[in-house]
């Protein structure tokens, strides 16, 4: 009996042991009721649906995005970098150091990787024509590029055409009955006017797991129009767009080449740039106005290729020592004529001041350069210039921009103190040792004096000196003929080849 009660004690007492236990684990998993102070339900919720009126702002914005996005297209590229195995020139900030390291480990072999891109472009054609950025194919391998649509489809495409200056490509991949975009009129656009970017800034990598591909939207304005910017291109490169237009909706790299559309689902841009100090946007982005684009999708149809108008100058930024010596305060001092173009067969000269075209002012090179970029090749234009204190109107008609134009080469000379430099006449022996072309005239400066008048203003040995405060140059009698009236501390005009270019520089002598 003893016994029995005992092992019931036991039986008992583990028993209790084990609730204790359980009782502990339970207090240590379930805290007291957060909720026994609530009075009626935890949360509100609404399943009532809100239609949306089509015709709204917000049913405007959502059915342009329904139309454009199954035309957005996401471009991945792949090109092979070759590298020096020596990487001695990251460890220095100075450019002498770089250049030195890489042209003394030149021997060194070269070791080449895969770099891989991202990019966006629309559909502009059912049967298969994409329109995107030059910098997204810029340099990529033979049968490299590569086009997935929004339904995941993928195609090898090839290329049409290309401009760099523009930054504009034109794809095409085999394929038929594709949705398309409509391309809008981007020069009547309105700062304020409200805008949307497409693109796929990640490829289709935010799409993988759900298999739900489509682009990624953004919303803004028009913040500017007109911007010109230089921003890094591929390999390195700097580039010069003119322009642009201005969006505080959001463009991300991978953007580049998508569409910028209005409300109206017409596209007004391509998404190209951002101004970023991390990189990412901060909503201050870039498209070409498709305009532009348009210009060029017409130059490939019509000639098989892409031309742009050119009227064969070369010009100058007018600064405010130019202008004063000029007499004019503002325009585009031309620095030199190409022979045999437009420019020339019109008249104009090297010191025209250029103020218009077409009636409207130009301000910088850059402008001047759009606005005979706006016109079409064989059109008549009238330009309005300044020379020698009068006011002249010449018509001219563009020609297509030839492939290579012609340019001066370098030259040698005489010393002159009052200028810190040394010229010589222009002989059969120096114009084979430059490399002058035919009939190139002046006189060549041969030395300059560190520290002195021409070298402060950039000045440099092989400059060929082709005017002088107004006065033409062509050899050196010319040249003593025009110093003989210059004096200590005059501030003087002149003309000359630096390098590939001719332009205006002002110097002041010796006092």
């Amino acid at each position: 009996m003893r016994k029995k009660i005992k092992g019931l004690y036991l039986v008992l007492t583990v028993s209790a042991i084990a609730l204790v236990v359980c009782g502990l684990t339970l207090s240590f998993f379930q805290e007291a009721p957060a909720f026994e102070s609530l009075k009626g339900p935890l949360f509100q919720e609404s399943l009532k649906h809100h239609p949306i009126d089509p015709n709204s702002f917000q049913g405007k914005i959502i059915n342009t995005i329904k139309k454009v996005s199954p035309a957005v297209v996401s471009i991945s590229t792949e090109k092979t970098i070759e590298v020096s195995d020596f990487g001695g020139e990251r460890f220095f900030s100075s450019p002498d150091f770089n250049e030195f390291f890489r042209r003394f480990f030149e021997q060194f072999p070269q070791r080449k990787f895969k770099q891989r891109g991202l990019g966006s472009g629309m559909i502009i054609n059912e049967d298969g024509y994409i329109l995107t950025n030059e910098h997204v194919i810029h340099g990529v391998d033979k049968d490299k590029i590569t086009v997935t649509l929004p339904t995941n489809e993928r195609f090898k495409a090839r290329i049409v055409g290309t401009d760099v200056e523009s930054d504009i490509a034109v794809l095409k991949i085999n394929a038929h009955n594709l949705p398309s975009v409509v391309l809008g009129d981007s020069d009547n656009l309105q700062v304020g006017e409200w805008v949307i970017a497409l693109g796929n800034p990640f490829g289709f990598a935010l799409s993988e797991l759900n298999k739900k591909y489509e682009p990624t939207v953004t919303v803004g304005v028009v913040s500017a129009t007109g911007r010109a910017i230089q921003a890094g291109g591929a390999q390195g490169e700097r580039r010069v767009y003119a322009g642009l237009i201005q969006t505080d909706a959001s463009i991300n790299p991978g953007n580049s080449g998508g569409p910028l559309v209005n409300i109206y689902g017409e596209v007004i841009g391509i998404n190209t740039a951002i101004l970023s100090p991390t990189g990412g946007s901060i909503g201050i982005g870039f498209a070409i106005p498709i305009n532009k684009a348009k210009k060029l999708l017409r130059s490939l149809v019509k000639y098989g290729e892409i031309k742009w108008p050119w009227i064969g100058i070369y010009m100058q930024e007018l600064t405010p020592e130019l202008a004063k010596k000029f007499g004019v305060k503002r325009g585009v001092l031309v620095a030199d004529v190409v022979s045999g173009s437009p420019a020339e067969k019109a008249g104009i000269k090297p010191g025209d001041v250029i103020q218009e075209v077409n009636g409207k002012a130009v301000e910088s090179p850059v402008g001047l350069k759009e606005a005979v970029l706006k016109t079409e090749i064989g059109q008549k234009i009238e330009i309005t210039l300044v020379r020698e204190g009068k006011v002249l109107k010449v018509e001219l008609v563009t020609a297509p921009k030839p492939e290579r134009i012609t340019k001066a080469g370098i030259k040698k000379g005489i010393e002159e103190k009052l200028l810190g430099i040394k010229v010589e006449e222009i002989t059969p022996e120096l114009r084979q040792r430059y490399g002058l072309i035919k009939g190139e005239k002046g006189v060549v400066v041969t030395k300059v004096i560190p520290g002195g008048p021409a070298d402060q203003v950039g000045i440099t040995p092989g400059d060929v000196i082709k005017g002088l405060n107004h006065k033409k140059i062509d050899n050196l009698s010319d040249f003593e003929a025009a110093m003989a009236s210059v004096k200590p501390g005059d501030i003087i005009l002149l003309r000359l080849r630096h390098g590939l270019w001719t332009m205006f520089v002002t110097v002041k002598t010796r006092g």
